[in-house]
């Protein structure tokens, strides 16, 4: 399964290429206001890595808008030695981590370079302290430079037979009402569990029908189906909330995963941060908050290490 942050390599930039610029719509993150930070925690459980994937500010999640002088800015502030955060897994406290090393030497060089890239967001060694101990060889958590508040008075979540049962009852009705064949879903990986988002009384049906291999022949081949959907409760039952079917060419199809629900902004209500890729492509994480009775996309950012422009194509290739 992949996971939100693939340090994978990226194009060797130019020497003459230019400096990097904002992405289009990203809000400029002032600093100086110590705002909240979310991080994604990963990587081995003996040397875990803390790299910054949002900021949520005025109540609002919002993409890290910075220049490269600005990443170098959040790393000397949040990724000081000694810096401690609350890390969080399913709307619960799980323990906290303590930052051992920034992104950056004295000397100005990258603690963990890239190959072939020359551009980087800052990326943390930490140490891990966990309420319970975990038997993972991995981690995957999130952390947040403020305290997040879990539900309170939740509703108990049912027994997983009873999930199953629901989430295939609902799951294969939205596949069939989308023109997925019925044998096609019944080829695919299915998982439903449910969780306490805040976004009703009762708990939040997930539901996922997802192909491993992606096609017919490996990876990106043939032809292949996904769901990712949400369920909520109403007066006649679960009715579909988030709705993210697709189908086609195994490269062309992309994947969602939920990786985590936290109340990132105060409201009451979980946001939902999902992964989402495509085979050969990077990695985005997405971010779905609800309102008006649906769960909307309010965030997709890249989830690329490298901050390097695009190179530039040769004489004569094609972009």
């Amino acid at each position: 399964m992949a996971t939100v942050a693939v340090l994978g390599a990226c194009d060797k930039a130019s020497d003459d290429a230019p400096p990097l610029v904002l992405p289009v719509g990203a809000p400029t993150l002032d600093l100086a206001t110590t705002p909240q930070l979310l991080f994604q925690v990963f990587g081995d459980t003996s040397e875990p890595k803390l790299l910054p994937v949002a900021a949520v500010v005025g109540g609002a999640v919002q993409p890290i808008g910075l220049t490269l002088d600005g990443w170098r800015a959040l790393d000397s502030t949040y990724f000081t030695p000694g810096a401690k955060y609350t890390v969080y897994d399913n709307d619960a406290v799980r323990g906290s981590v303590t930052v051992t090393r920034g992104m950056w030497n004295a000397d100005g060089q990258a603690n963990y370079p890239l190959p072939g890239c020359r551009d980087l967001k800052p990326l943390a060694s930490v140490t891990l302290a966990l309420n319970e101990r975990s038997r993972e060889p991995t981690v995957e958590f999130l952390a947040s430079t403020h305290p997040l508040a879990p539900h309170r008075g939740a509703a108990a979540i049912p027994a997983q037979a009873t999930i199953d049962r629901l989430g295939r009852q609902y799951g294969m009705a939205l596949g069939l009402s989308a023109d997925l064949g019925k044998e096609d879903l019944e080829a695919l990986v299915f998982t439903a569990r449910m969780m306490n988002s805040g976004a009703g009384k009762e708990p939040t049906l997930l539901v996922s029908f997802i192909d491993p291999q992606a096609g017919d022949v490996g990876p990106g081949m043939g032809h292949t189906s996904h769901i990712l959907a949400l369920f909520d409760k109403a007066d006649t039952g679960y009715v579909a909330t988030y709705r993210h079917v697709k189908s086609g060419e195994g490269r062309t199809v992309e994947f969602q995963r939920v990786v985590d629900h936290l109340d990132v902004d105060g409201d009451g209500i979980d946001e939902m941060l999902v992964e989402s890729w495509h085979f050969g492509g990077n990695n985005e994480l997405v971010v779905l908050g609800f309102k008006a009775g649906q769960w909307h996309e309010i965030l997709r950012t890249s989830s690329k290490w490298c901050l390097d422009p695009p190179a530039k194509p040769a004489d004569g290739a094609k972009p």
